[in-house]
């Protein structure tokens, strides 16, 4: 036993060594490196299965040991693990009882399957190794004192679960079924005996620093924020957390996919409760209730459109390149790219061009996940582009100016739309640093007169800029998710391709956009491009306004907004919609309650003396009212309904309709 401990303890100061002194200085290490050496030590319960078994042993209750070593990342599913571990077998039936004391030393090689629960910090796991054995034994009925000790090969293979409890801890819970060389309990002489066990071992992480750079945001930002509460917000009460609900708004009842939002069969970009055919063909147009559209109304309302899209689809379809002869996607697709490039870009040269200085605004960078939230917010910035970098952080940035002073009228913009961590980047050819303000030093001139600054007073053209850009940025800005993949994909894929961003969500995959258009018709064009590039699974995704909206909600705002073409100074006219769900004394029932908290954001007003009027929100527009009206209904609420006011005096529906024409 003290030489085992004397091993272990000497073995255990090796690895300290090798990998403290490998460690680089001031934390500079590439977060993404798989190799992670943590310590670990555990117990097991075991349980003998050679010729000695009786009455008094069975699979669950057995004898105790521990065990010790490291365990080492060779990629981010397989690790191999160097273990010591200990255990004394005693077992006795009728006929013969013995005590042996086991010692043993093994790598063991595991896989985590973690694409079987993404979400999840538990994973299921297989383990397989070599040991060497050292045992000395005492059998009562062949020999009166121990053995001298003796060695002998084992082969362990194992399942269990793998529990993530932080970035530097792992729980193991292993079942393992052990198959000796050697005759342990010396029963019979030459019979090689088996045991099983089951072990819990802890993994810790001592060793690899965390880069203080990849830290994105300051902590003591938001020491007052309760981060658990956030965790768990479910605002549209479809059991996806609000910081991963990637459709946070989705009416009460309907039923949602793991990333929170609604089903949709075919993939046309209208959700099943809407979609009015659910089986459209594949790269079909479709209107805002999921119908396909005919070519006589597809060409009267995109026949601008129409001709580059058919000219995709036939590539798409006639091209011979196919997945099944590439053994990777990424093969496929870099294939697929240059055949469609040499077919439509033919003599074009792709990122040979020099300029001068750019500067662009930073408006986040994330090492890890992005939250669901977040993605929605940047993507509703329709020039907003990502910038991986070596450590395997990704900027996110917007703009491209040459002049530094447009760049800091945009940085004010963000700042007024709650982007609060903005800073000005410099973009030398694709090289991106961090804007240092010169410091330029003064010249004192000791015969120059100070005279008193003249201050005039002129208009803000400044403010007024921003505002007005402010209300121009408010539209909907339609985007191409071409695929979520369970790794980055080489550049070659997207030569050629316009506006990529991508974005690692929490659940690990990585989830590609391309284009950024204001138009459902350059949409669908260049959702045409992406199939005929190889993305088949490629579908239009909306938002507006730091969300993510449905592609229907867009489609019947597009075509209700008559396109500005003149200005014209008019006053404008102050007209809403509410939503009105009940009228009722102000203790409410359990019932009502809990309706209302399905809802959330529920305003009263007093009604005499005694009642109250609850409405359920104000809206500049007739379609948002009803779609929070289906909402309200759906909770419960039968009865309620929507009523206009202009000026803030009530006038009725039909009123409201003809004054937006």
């Amino acid at each position: 036993m003290n030489q085992f401990l004397k091993k272990a303890f000497i073995l255990f100061i090796l690895f300290s060594s090798f990998s403290v002194f490998a460690q680089k200085g001031n934390y500079d290490i590439e977060p993404t490196m798989p190799f992670q050496p943590m310590f670990s030590f555990g117990t097991a319960y075991h349980s003998f299965q050679g010729d000695i078994m009786g009455p008094e042993t069975n699979s669950l209750l057995g004898n105790m040991g521990y065990r010790a070593g490291m365990r080492l990342n060779i990629s981010e599913n397989v690790d191999v693990s160097l273990l010591f571990s200990n255990t004394s077998f005693f077992e006795k039936n009728e006929e013969a009882s013995f005590e042996s004391n086991v010692d043993a030393i093994g790598l063991h090689f595991g896989y985590a399957m973690n694409s079987v629960f993404k979400q999840s910090r538990v994973s299921p796991y297989l383990t397989a190794g070599a040991q060497s054995l050292s045992f000395k034994t005492l059998n009562k009925d062949n020999q009166s004192d121990w053995t001298d000790r003796e060695s002998t090969i084992a082969i362990p293979l194992g399942l269990g679960m793998r529990l993530n409890i932080s970035e530097r801890i792992d729980l193991d819970a292993t079942i393992n079924y052990t198959i000796a060389m050697g005759d342990i309990d010396k029963s019979v002489e030459g019979t090689s005996d088996k045991f099983m066990s089951a072990s819990f071992t802890i993994h810790y992480d001592l060793f690899t620093p965390k880069p203080k750079e990849n830290t994105y945001f300051d902590d003591s930002y938001y020491a007052d924020v309760n981060f658990k509460a956030m965790d768990v917000e479910d605002e549209d009460g479809d059991l996806v957390a609000d910081v991963d609900d990637y459709c946070p708004k989705t009416p009460i009842g309907v039923k949602v996919n793991e990333f929170g939002c609604p089903l949709d069969s075919d993939n046309d970009g209208i959700p099943n409760y809407i979609d009015k055919e659910k089986n459209t063909k594949k790269g079909a147009v479709v209107d805002e209730k999921g119908v396909q559209l005919t070519a006589d109304k597809y060409h009267s309302m995109y026949s601008d459109y129409e001709a580059a899209s058919r000219e995709y689809a036939n590539f798409y379809n006639e091209n011979e390149i196919k997945r099944e002869n590439y053994k990777t996607v990424d093969e496929y697709l870099i294939a697929k790219a240059n055949a469609f490039n040499k077919a439509y870009h033919e003599g074009e040269e792709f990122d040979n061009t020099v300029d001068g200085l750019k500067y662009k605004i930073k408006i986040g960078a994330y090492t890890n996940g992005v939250p669901a939230n977040v993605i929605n917010k940047y993507l509703s910035l329709d020039d907003l582009e990502s910038i991986p970098q070596d450590d395997g952080m990704v900027i996110y940035a917007v703009g491209t100016y040459t002049s530094l002073d447009d760049a800091l009228g945009r940085e004010y913009e963000l700042e007024a739309k709650g982007f609060d961590d903005t800073y000005i980047l410099v973009d030398n050819n694709g090289s991106i640093s961090n804007y240092v303000i010169p410091v330029p030093e003064p010249v004192i001139d000791e015969e120059e007169e100070v005279v008193a600054p003249v201050v005039e007073e002129v208009e803000n053209e400044e403010e007024t800029e921003i505002e007005e850009s402010l209300v121009s940025n408010n539209g909907t800005t339609y985007r191409i998710q071409i695929g979520a993949y369970d790794k980055e994909l080489p550049n070659e894929v997207f030569v050629g391709v316009d506006n990529v961003v991508s974005f690692t969500g929490k659940d690990g995959l990585v989830r590609y956009m391309a284009g950024s258009f204001t138009e459902y018709k350059d949409a669908i064009a260049y959702q045409a491009q992406m199939n005929a590039r190889g993305f088949e699974d490629a579908f239009i995704v909306t938002y507006k306004n730091g969300e993510r909206i449905n592609l229907n909600v867009a489609i019947k705002t597009e075509r209700t907004t008559p396109k500005v073409e003149t200005v014209i100074e008019e006053e404008a006219i102050e007209l809403e919609f509410t939503v009105q769900i009940l009228v009722g004394k102000e203790s409410l029932s359990a019932e009502d309650l809990t309706k209302m908290s399905k809802l959330g954001n529920i305003e009263k007003e007093a009604k005499g003396e005694k009642m109250y009027r609850y409405f359920a929100g104000t809206y500049s527009s007739l379609e948002d009212a009803n779609i929070r009206l289906a909402e309200a209904k759906l909770a419960g609420y039968a009865d309620a309904f929507v009523f206009a006011k202009l000026e803030g005096e009530r006038i009725t529906l039909e009123q409201a309709k003809e004054l937006m024409k």
